[in-house]
């Protein structure tokens, strides 16, 4: 489902210019959505445990396909507007089944494949990034590509639906646990972990481009292949987290790569110059590969809770994190004291992921390992 999002980032100036929108319409346009991530993030919470995995996730995905097509060949900016909400409200309904269905796969595997499946999500922007700038290059109505690209990726899912797992029945017992007794001692290090990483990640997203064109003059081309270089060694890294995990453990390989985004990012933000600004977000993005994967293992696999129950944790503690703090907080601090200096609490934020990781402990849940086996130690 990450195709349909690269290929709407290659489509929204014309899509913008289609229904008439300013810059200040289309801000709006990009804001008024987070009322539908509140409520898909929810709805979904609420959804756990009372409704198949399976059924959320492939329901959600069959939304999200009948939308964009929609949004897409609509001229009116109140359709595009309810559209970005509808996608933002089921995106979210999928999001947590989907987390928790690979979990099981990983578990059935009874080694890391987490990311793998962060690297899967990866490619999937990149090619329908390509897809959508091929299609503008040859003047390809956007309703049209994502009518077929739909289609396709309908068949897809229509093909391999069966297939998807469930749950494993050990953890059935322990569904329908209530939201607060969900954020118990073992997960609150994990959902603070989850904020810090949804605002490392959402600050680079945001802010690089802006900092390499504006703060370090490297000029509007440069600004815009920085995204396109970080995204890319990212998606590229995640190909190897899963042999790292496997080798060092999950505990160990994020406190070593959050080490390593901190200081390579914060060595380039004290050289100050285009390149090294450039550089230090490809080494951000090679770092932050392996977290977000391993954080849904620590909470898909604690005690007492199913695996949907542990990523709805996740998910609530990342919201804030890379809709409010990232955007607001660089914001305000770089109004201050300067985008530069707004970036450096990236590097603080990599380092306490590196201290909090050394607090989770999670139960391993793999195949072939004895149930219950207790990983990582409080320190």
């Amino acid at each position: 489902m990450s195709v349909p999002i690269g290929g709407w980032a290659a489509r929204v100036p014309e899509v913008r210019r289609q229904v008439g929108a300013d810059e200040t319409l289309w801000g709006l346009a990009n804001t008024v959505p987070s009322i539908g991530n509140i409520v898909g993030l929810c709805t979904i919470v609420l959804l756990v445990g009372r409704v198949s995995n399976v059924v959320l996730a492939s329901s959600g995905a069959c939304l999200v396909l009948l939308t964009v097509p929609l949004m897409a060949a609509s001229p009116s900016f109140g359709a595009v507007v309810l559209g970005l909400t509808t996608w933002a409200l089921v995106a979210h309904i999928m999001d947590i089944p989907m987390g928790a269905m690979a979990l099981e796969v990983q578990r059935r595997y009874g080694r890391p494949v987490m990311g793998s499946f962060d690297a899967c999500f990866g490619l999937g922007t990149l090619a329908g990034g390509a897809t959508g700038t091929a299609a503008a290059a040859f003047g390809v109505p956007p309703w049209v590509q994502f009518t077929v690209s739909s289609g396709l990726l309908g068949l897809c899912l229509a093909a391999v639906v069966r297939w998807l797992p469930e749950e494993a029945p050990h953890s059935a017992k322990a569904a329908r646990v209530p939201l607060r007794r969900r954020f118990n001692r073992r997960m609150l290090p994990i959902a603070v972990m989850a904020f810090l990483t949804g605002y490392v990640t959402e600050s680079s997203i945001l802010w690089s481009a802006i900092y390499v064109t504006d703060t370090m003059g490297g000029g509007p081309v440069l600004g815009g292949a920085t995204y396109t270089a970080a995204a890319t060694a990212g998606t590229v890294a995640m190909l190897f987290v899963d042999r790292a995990t496997a080798r060092l453990g999950a505990v160990r390989v994020v406190r070593l790569s959050t080490l390593f985004a901190a200081a390579g990012f914060g060595l380039c933000l004290v050289l100050a110059n285009p390149v090294a600004a450039i550089i230090g977000f490809i080494v951000l993005s090679v770092g932050m590969a392996c977290v977000n994967p391993n954080v849904y293992t620590f909470a898909g696999n604690q005690e007492g809770l199913t695996a949907s129950e542990g990523v709805s944790v996740v998910e609530i503690g990342q919201m804030p994190g890379a809709t409010v703090a990232a955007p607001a907080l660089i914001g305000v601090m770089s109004g201050a004291v300067g985008l530069r200096a707004a970036l450096g609490s990236i590097v603080i934020a990599t380092i306490l992921l590196a201290a909090l990781v050394g607090r989770v402990r999670y139960v391993d849940r793999s195949a072939g390992r004895p149930p219950g086996e207790v990983v990582g130690s409080p320190r």
